[in-house]
């Protein structure tokens, strides 16, 4: 069955103006027209769809079934040409955003909530990894933008520095390793289980490094990492905005450490250098960074 646009505008037509005529001219064709699209929907349906019998022409059961389909051809229709319409005014069809789970998900979600409320079709696709992960997953989906903490191995790549991130090394209250007076030294460190987000990376230079072969728990996300801490299974590094009411509330303690128990990590923003972006993607660029990039043609 090989049913046409024209034929399921006729339909509705019909069924909305409720006479030929009427049809006719909300359509801005002639009425042999209308009556030949309909005469020949009803050959290729092999249905009886409209009752001819009053003043009015009306729908039969059979019709008025065949009309709910032909509308919804018509919705798919309305959907395709607004969709093309976007894509030709800079909205690129699908948007999709690496980031390093240590980096706060607010702000990106922000900018995608903005871009929804203008009306942007763009499909966002929003999804954390961690450290080496984010480039592998950047290159695996063919992202189109990666927020890391680790410096990218992948060429041509144009980077935005981000606002560092601080982390503390912090322990529940009542852990053993809170409650010690002084700088804690690596033995007594070692003692207790240091908690990692699904293992660090020797780039990051933290000062818990040389601990992490002996006495560690990987877990799978920041979140998971935090309860573990709260529960008391060890010990770790969490970033401050994720953990700023159970710092002022005492619930963490930030350790103790001759070497400091606290460490910048420095974010950035890339997307490939040879690919123009979208106006979706140059909208979180500049949300990020500030930095507003050419408006797309």
């Amino acid at each position: 069955m090989n049913v046409t646009l024209e034929q399921a505008r006729a339909l509705d037509a019909l069924a909305r103006q409720g006479t030929f005529a009427a049809a006719a001219k909300a359509l801005h064709k002639g009425h042999t027209a209308v009556l030949y699209a309909l005469r020949t929907l009803e050959e290729q349906t092999e249905l009886v769809l409209l009752d001819r019998r009053g003043y009015r022409t009306r729908l039969t059961p059979a019709g008025e079934r065949v009309l709910e389909h032909c509308r919804k051809l018509l919705e798919a229709e309305r959907e395709l040409e607004a969709a093309c319409a976007e894509i030709r005014a800079g909205w690129e069809p699908t948007l999709r955003i690496i980031f390093d789970g240590i980096f706060p998900a607010e702000p990106l979600l922000r900018v995608v909530k903005q871009l929804r409320a203008e009306g942007a079709g763009t499909r966002f696709h929003v999804s954390a990894e961690f450290l080496a992960g984010v480039e592998a997953a950047f290159t695996r989906d063919e992202a189109d933008l990666m927020v890391s903490v680790l410096p990218p191995t992948l060429p041509d790549l144009r980077s935005y520095r981000l606002a560092d991130l601080k982390a503390v090394l912090v322990a529940h209250r009542s852990h053993p390793l809170a409650t010690q007076r002084g700088p804690l030294k690596d033995e007594e460190l070692a003692r207790h289980l240091l908690l990692t987000v699904r293992g660090s990376d020797p780039r990051l230079q933290l000062s818990t490094g040389a601990l992490e072969g002996r006495s560690t728990v990987h877990l799978n996300d920041f979140a998971a990492k935090k309860a573990a801490i709260l529960e008391g299974l060890g010990y770790g590094w969490l970033p401050e905005h994720l953990m700023k009411r159970e710092l002022r509330r005492g619930e963490l303690k930030a350790l103790k450490l001759a070497s400091g128990a606290t460490h910048l990590f420095h974010p950035s923003l890339h997307h490939r250098a040879g690919v123009r972006l979208g106006r979706a993607a140059s909208r979180v660029v500049q949300a990020l960074t500030g930095v507003e990039l050419p408006t797309p043609p």
